[in-house]
């Protein structure tokens, strides 16, 4: 009877270990997936926050800013996992890193963590450009979840309401900022 259950033990660990393998190559198959769908240049075109969606730098300040974009390489960043990236804001030019962290071809949906931003710089003469670039840097920082749809990416982060404001909130329990990005 020992012998038995020693033996399913063992035939356990070598499934398990087997399953693992198996959803781990599945789970790398997925991300080299979403690292292809992603790899490029994206100009973004809408930031919606919360309920307000806006051009890049707001309406008035449309056409006067340099095009803001975002580029994701295949090329690693250090040793690790991450990624590079580099991109044009409202002012300055920036670099950093990404990690895909899952992804789901089915609704090509997935988890990202971008690395801290660094860029030039450049002041602007007119204060809101700045902070448009605060702005997206911020936003863009923070982002957790991304959708790659019919050459549209949206990167988000969906962001709980103070305890108390779900009363007569539109939002429910929560509210979104997203970035949204057409293909170059």
């Amino acid at each position: 009877m020992k012998k038995i259950s020693i033996l399913l033990m063992f035939f356990t660990i070598i499934s398990c270990s087997n399953s693992n393998q198996t959803s781990l190559e599945s789970l790398n198959a997925q991300r080299i997936t979403a690292f292809s769908n992603l790899e490029g240049t994206w100009i973004l075109k809408n930031v919606l926050m919360g309920d307000a969606l806006d051009t890049p730098c707001g309406f008035m300040n449309e056409g006067k800013v340099k095009e803001m974009n975002v580029t994701f390489t295949s090329e690693k960043l250090t040793e690790t996992e991450c990624m590079k990236l580099y991109g044009q804001s409202s002012v300055n030019e920036f670099m950093g890193g990404y990690t895909i962290l899952s992804y789901d071809a089915e609704t090509k949906t997935g988890k990202i963590k971008f690395e801290s931003l660094v860029s030039t710089k450049m002041a602007s003469v007119d204060p809101t450009f700045m902070d448009c670039e605060n702005r997206y840097f911020s936003y863009l920082e923070k982002a957790e979840d991304f959708k790659i749809e019919n050459g549209k990416l949206q990167l988000s982060k969906t962001y709980p309401l103070a305890k108390g404001d779900t009363g007569n909130s539109p939002f429910g329990e929560s509210y979104k900022n997203i970035l949204y990005f057409d293909k170059k």
